[in-house]
C-alpha cells in the first residue's frame, strides 16, 4: 500500500517562511538517540534556523530510553517550550504524552520517525523512496547470490515502509531464484553493536557463504562492517543516512553505498515548520505541507517529507559540494584504490 499521498517533496526550508514573532519562541527538542553520529547534523541544521530567527533552543537526549524520552517531553513543557520537535523512540510509549501536550496547546513536529497522533506535524524523508534506493543499489552491485538483511526496529512505521518498497522492488529476483535471503532479522534500536551480532550470527548459520547485505542504516553498518572485516570477507553492504563516517567507509572500500538524506536540511524544514506552528499557524497552511496517511488504519497527518540520493565511490563529491561533509573527512584513512574525491 502506498501511504504518501499529495506531499510536496521540499528541498529548501527557508522558502516556507515565518513572522516576526518567532523571536520569542522557545523550542523543544527531544532526542532519542543522539549519541548516532547522524543527529548532531540534524540538531545544526534546526539550530542553524533559530538562531537566525532569534528563537531559543532548548533539548534533553533519551539516550535509547522510552521511559526517560517521556520524561524529557514533558520536562521540555514545564521549561517553557512553545513548540516541541520530537524525535521519538519505537512503540506507543510516546503517544499519550504528546496527545497531552497538543491538549495543552503545544504543537508537536514528529521528527524524522512517525508518531501516530491526530495534530502531530510529521517532517521526515520518503521512507518507500530509500526502500526503492536500497534495492537499486543492491540489485547493481549483486544482483544474484545469497542476501542476508539487516532491518531497523521492528517497531518502527519507517523500517516497514522502507522494507515494503524495497521487497517490491526485489521481488522478481526473489521470484526467478536469483537472490536468495539466507538470513534476515529487525534490530531493536537500529543498535550499530546489535546489528553486529546479528550478521555474525547469520555468517556462522551460513559458513560465510553470503554474497551481500542489506542494511538499513548507516549506524548498523557501521557495525555489519566491522563483523566482515574480522570475518576478512569484501562483499557489498548498504547503508541510509550519509553519515560522515558512512562516506568514508566508503571511499575506504568497507561500505558500498548509502541513502543520504540531507540531515541538515531536515533539520531546517522541522525548525522552519515549528516555528510557523508555534504562531498559531494551522498545519495545513503550513508553507509545502501536503497530507501523509498513517498505515493500518492509523490518522492522516500534515507532512513535508523531503527526497533522497544515492551515494557511492563515483559521487561522493556531492556531498561536499553543498558543505555537507569535508573531503578530509571523507579521505581520511584511504590508502588502496582511493576514490576520485581522494586524489
Amino acid at each position: 500500500m502506498r501511504v504518501l499521498k499529495t506531499i510536496m517533496m521540499v528541498a529548501v526550508a527557508t522558502a516556507i517562511g515565518y513572522g516576526s514573532a518567532a523571536a520569542e519562541t522557545i523550542v523543544g527538542v527531544s532526542w532519542y538517540k543522539f549519541a548516532d553520529e547522524r543527529w548532531k547534523i540534524d540538531e545544526a541544521g534546526i539550530k542553524a534556523v533559530l538562531d537566525k530567527a532569534g528563537a531559543k533552543y532548548i533539548s534533553a537526549d533519551a539516550n535509547f530510553s522510552a521511559e526517560k524520552s517521556v520524561a524529557d517531553i514533558e520536562n521540555l513543557i514545564t521549561r517553557g517550550a512553545d513548540v516541541l520537535i520530537v524525535m521519538s523512540g519505537v512503540g506507543d510509549s510516546i503517544g499519550p504524552v504528546v496527545q497531552r501536550a497538543l491538549a495543552e496547546g503545544v504543537p508537536v513536529v514528529a521528527y524524522d520517525q512517525l508518531i501516530p497522533v491526530p495534530g502531530t506535524f510529521y517532517v521526515s524523508f520518503d521512507a518507500r523512496s530509500v526502500g526503492q534506493q536500497l534495492a537499486a543499489g543492491m540489485l547493481e552491485v549483486a544482483p544474484k547470490g545469497n542476501y542476508a538483511i539487516i532491518k531497523g526496529d521492528d517497531g518502527d512505521p519507517n523500517t516497514h515502509q522502507m522494507f515494503g518498497a524495497y521487497t517490491e522492488k526485489m521481488q522478481p529476483k526473489y521470484d526467478s531464484g536469483d537472490i536468495n535471503v539466507v538470513g534476515e532479522q529487525f534490530v531493536d534500536s537500529w543498535r550499530p553493536e546489535t546489528a553486529k551480532d546479528t550478521i555474525e550470527q547469520i555468517l556462522t548459520a551460513n559458513n560465510n557463504n553470503v554474497d551481500a547485505v542489506m542494511v538499513m542504516n548507516d549506524g548498523m553498518a557501521s557495525g555489519v562492517s566491522r563483523a566482515l572485516e574480522e570475518q576478512g570477507l569484501e562483499i557489498p553492504i548498504s547503508g541510509q543516512d550519509g553519515a560522515p563516517g558512512a562516506l568514508n567507509r566508503i571511499a575506504r572500500g568497507q561500505q558500498t553505498f548509502t541513502i543520504w538524506k540531507n540531515a541538515y536540511a531536515l533539520g531546517e524544514m522541522a525548525a522552519e515548520v515549528a516555528l510557523q506552528l508555534a504562531e498559531g499557524k494551522e498545519g495545513s497552511a503550513v508553507g509545502g505541507a501536503g497530507k501523509f496517511q498513517v498505515p493500518n488504519g492509523g490518522p492522516e497527518l500534515n507532512a513535508i517529507l523531503l527526497p533522497v540520493d544515492r551515494i557511492d565511490a563515483s559521487n561522493l563529491e556531492k556531498t561536499v559540494d553543498v558543505g555537507w561533509a569535508t573531503k578530509d573527512r571523507i579521505c581520511a584513512g584511504v590508502t588502496e584504490n582511493p576514490p576520485s574525491i581522494c586524489n
